[in-house]
């Protein structure tokens, strides 16, 4: 999809009327549902972990070491077809994502709130396919110029190309001054 259409669409929604920003099972169903529509491009090893959304299916350990391993201990293997995250933390949350379990009984792990995750005494292992991930899409501003960040333009952690150029993310913190403290 083009960014054009992209930016009418999110324009044209409100977010706060469509996602219900409450419940864990409730935010994430309405979540996939508002961004659906909003996908240009597929997940991959250098974008997934980049303000997605998607339904882990758990499964085994695998039998190798870890692709990847985060700092918060989570463990990533990577194929093909998608990627397998093993972590002792699931649900909205993760992050800046939100990435709920299917468990082998049924349950659905999508953690308590909106954006708080379920933490587990023992790692649980999932599966998901690249082609399941949905980019939480953002109207942002680079250079003067709207885009809508999709995975064809997340090229790695904090990073957006735009225009052949690569631009990293920053976070701005605005200090005030307080008194008697």
């Amino acid at each position: 999809m083009r960014q054009e259409e992209l930016i009418t669409q999110l324009k044209e929604r409100d977010i706060n009327e469509e996602v219900s920003f409450s419940k864990g099972g409730k935010y994430f169903k309405s979540a996939r549902k508002f961004y659906k529509d909003l996908q240009d491009g597929k997940a991959s090893e250098i974008n997934f972990f980049e303000n997605t959304i998607v339904l882990f299916d758990e499964c085994e350990r695998p039998d190798r070491e870890p692709d990847f391993e985060s700092p918060s201990g989570s463990c990533y293997w990577y194929s093909e077809e998608g990627v397998i995250r093993g972590s002792d933390h699931w649900g909205c949350g993760v992050g800046n994502c939100d990435w709920a379990l299917k468990t082998r009984k049924g349950e659905t792990v999508y953690g308590h709130y909106w954006n708080y995750t379920r933490f587990f005494a023992r790692p649980r292992f999932g599966f998901a396919r690249w082609e399941d991930f949905l980019f939480k899409a953002r109207l942002i501003e680079i250079g003067g110029k709207e885009v809508v960040t999709t995975f064809k333009n997340t090229v790695g952690r904090d990073l957006i190309g735009v225009d052949g150029k690569t631009y990293l993310r920053k976070v701005i913190e605005v200090f005030e001054e307080v008194e008697n403290v």
